[in-house]
């Protein structure tokens, strides 16, 4: 490779900027877009085709990645038999090169990484190199998560592999990988702390050593308290944390880090999606405008009208026989996720009780008390997709079924895939509360074993035929007799400029739809469970009898969130909670680098007032 060089008839190479295990890095000039600076990173695959293949696969997947404190992959260029990646151009130094930072400057860096982090991982994708010289730092005190080059998506292969190589950076290495143990999501926020420390001590938590003793050191050694980290010492300590459950979460470590800083801690981070619980992996408009709540678990099909006579794919649905899948989930307004849990089972583990109005209308969830004073929550959620199942994973009859463990002690989850691609199930299983006094509280194998008694409940159900019906009429006026993409028909969608009508893509049995705009903004609208909002979570209207409450970025930094109440009554499921059905619009501005917040939310509320107008009465 030399400068001047042209790369996929595209990349001028300028300069070369460093080289590792990996590959090497260039600086180029886009020639099709004036030049503008990029990074070209030639990977290296040996002339294993598989290798390139799965290259270009993790670029296609980082590209979806759009995060302020993530560079961003633009593109994936074949070039003479070479694989190149090309990035965002960032002008700036390695966290590795910067001299030691005060407390205050490391946790608004930490902040910003646990931000990007989250949203790598909303996107099933881990880091797995988490260091200092993979920090880019700019003149301005933006820090950027850089270096994917050994990042996998989630279930992919075990860390270790079979010639003992390790996948990351010894010193910064969580202990359970060290030992050659699972990487998840837990090791990524491990390896944050560790680099932080680096930012603030000037080492790794285990000193300077030869790599086969800073690995010794991490699986035999608990890490050097900290001496200059001040009031950062505590958050780095439970990053650092042994025991993978011990550490916080990414979006609690961004909001802890982010105070310390000094900065707010409203930004990017996971929606709420039930209520005091954040549902691993769905995207809400969560991390980055992602949460996320389970990526792609919300929108499945086109529902493009016949034009000229000539049926479109949702027409063809009509007439062609059913998918498997399809026909396992039969109409999924009146499929019963609560079904899927196996009460009966439940019952062995403590008392229970059913909810069916937390969260999403397509979620049942069971909650669990055991004698030892452990309250543990199980959920079902029906999702129309067409995601496929990850490795490793097992199949139970015509059901293709991925464990997502995470080793966290307070989660355990089944994901199942049914036959045709159409629809997918997820059965979730975590901690509430417990006894802290109770040796077995928390125990990821407990919920692991009631996942796995749903587990067999669905699986047997489903290949036996289909998710039986509800039995409980709705009320008059409820959001779950309501098409989300048709509510927003005429004049709602009419007070967007630029929006594509003809191009929605609907949810499960409709509650929830999405439409983008010519100019970069998507536009969503969902129906959810809530407590009933006050004047303390928003601005507060009233139209044609309906209050609508604008939420503002509470769902994330580039997006603003309107709700309109549809319903507020005593939950029927006998427990004596209020309950308020929501209309869930969110306008997000994904390509705007610093959105008009007050803008969105002047057009999420003008597209909200006819909503309200037409709901259906309410009994």
């Amino acid at each position: 490779m030399r400068a001047g060089q042209i790369i996929g008839e595209r990349y001028r190479l300028e300069e070369r900027l460093g080289a590792g295990g990996h590959g090497e890095v260039w600086r180029a000039a886009d020639l099709r877009l004036h030049e503008r600076p990029v990074a070209l990173k030639r990977t290296r695959h040996d002339g294993d085709e598989g290798g390139a293949e799965r290259v270009r696969r993790e670029a296609r997947s980082l590209s979806r990645i759009s995060h302020p404190h993530v560079v961003a992959v633009h593109d994936v260029v074949d070039d003479a038999g070479e694989v190149w990646v090309v990035m965002e151009y960032v002008a700036g130094r390695t966290l590795a090169e910067t001299r030691s930072l005060s407390p205050a400057a490391a946790a608004r860096y930490g902040a910003q990484l646990a931000g990007g982090l989250a949203a790598v991982h909303a996107h099933g994708i881990l880091h797995r190199d988490v260091k200092p010289a993979n920090v880019l730092v700019t003149d301005d005190g933006f820090a950027k998560l850089a270096d994917f080059g050994i990042s996998r998506p989630l279930h992919d292969e075990e860390t270790v592999t079979a010639t003992g190589a390790l996948t990351g950076t010894p010193g910064y290495l969580a202990p359970e990988v060290a030992k050659g143990g699972r990487f998840t999501e837990a090791a990524d926020v491990w390896s944050l702390g560790a680099t932080l420390y680096h930012a603030v001590e000037g080492t790794t938590p285990f000193g300077d050593d030869n790599a086969h003793a800073l690995l010794w050191k991490t699986v035999t050694q608990d890490v050097r308290p900290p001496e200059r980290a001040g009031e950062l010492g505590p958050v780095l300590l439970r990053l650092l944390a042994r025991r993978p459950g011990d550490r916080p979460r990414l979006e609690r470590a961004r909001q802890e880090l982010a105070t310390l800083a000094g900065e707010p801690t409203a930004g990017v981070g996971p929606t709420p999606h039930r209520r005091g619980r954040l549902r691993r992996g769905l995207v809400a408009g969560a991390v980055a405008g992602a949460l996320v709540l389970a990526a792609g678990a919300w929108f499945a099909r086109d529902r493009v009208v016949a034009q000229d006579g000539v049926p479109t794919a949702s027409d063809a649905a009509d007439v062609a026989p059913p998918r498997a899948s399809a026909a396992m989930i039969g109409d999924p307004v009146t499929a019963d996720p609560c079904a899927l849990i196996d009460l009966e089972a439940m019952g062995e583990f403590g008392l229970t009780r059913t909810r069916t109005d937390n969260g999403e209308l397509n979620t049942c969830e069971v909650v669990v008390t055991r004698s030892d004073g452990a309250i543990v929550a199980v959920g079902a959620t029906l999702w129309h997709n067409h995601e496929k199942p990850g490795e490793p994973n097992r199949r139970f009859g015509r059901i293709v079924v991925v464990n997502d463990e995470y080793e966290m002690p307070e989660e355990c989850s089944r994901e199942l895939f049914l036959p045709g691609g159409d629809y997918n199930i997820s059965l979730d299983v975590w901690q509430e509360t417990w006894d802290q006094t109770s040796e077995s509280a928390g125990e990821v194998d407990n919920l692991c074993a009631i996942a796995d008694a749903n587990l067999n409940h669905a699986t047997s159900m489903l290949n036996g035929g289909q998710v039986p019906r509800r039995t409980r009429p709705f009320a008059e006026g409820s959001l779950y007799t309501v098409d989300a993409c048709e509510l927003m028909q005429g004049e709602p969608l009419s007070r967007l400029p630029d929006v594509d009508t003809a191009h929605p893509l609907a949810g499960f049995a409709d509650w929830e739809c999405r439409w983008d705009t010519d100019d970069g903004k998507e536009l969503r609208v969902l129906f959810q469970f809530n407590e009933p909002l006050t004047e303390d979570d928003g601005d507060r209207y009233v139209v044609d009898g309906r209050e609508l409450f604008v939420r503002g970025d509470t769902w994330s930094a580039d997006s603003c969130l309107v709700d309109v109440v549809n319903r507020v009554a005593v939950s029927e499921d006998g427990d004596g909670d209020v309950v308020a059905e929501l209309v869930r619009i969110q306008l997000q501005d994904e390509d705007g680098e610093s959105p008009d917040i007050d803008a969105l939310c002047t057009t999420a509320l003008d597209i909200a007032e006819p909503v309200a107008a037409a709901l259906p009465a309410v009994g």
